[in-house]
């Protein structure tokens, strides 16, 4: 196999790890908003801490991988042709 054809599949690969990572993210970051927002509407502080000591680290741990995932993606990116415009 070669470096050309490597790089496609590899652009295929990292592209769709990025979406799940997007997904991932999204996902944490409504379930912490969601957690901390109920905690306060029913005046219950332990939620609001609870929610952010249990979601906040895996929420910015998918949002940094999200970020080095879409770096790459775009480094990967196959080129698009040059038109020529008259």
């Amino acid at each position: 196999m070669t470096m050309l054809a490597l790089k496609p599949r590899t652009f295929g690969v990292v592209r769709a790890l990025f979406k799940v990572g997007l997904v991932c993210c999204l996902a944490l970051g409504a379930l912490l908003v969601l957690g901390q927002m109920a905690g306060v509407l029913t005046q219950r502080p332990d939620w609001v801490t609870g929610a952010s000591d249990l979601l906040f680290v895996p929420s910015v741990g998918a949002a940094a991988t999200f970020g080095v995932l879409g770096f790459i993606c775009n480094y990967l990116a196959p080129e698009e042709p040059e038109s020529e415009d008259d």
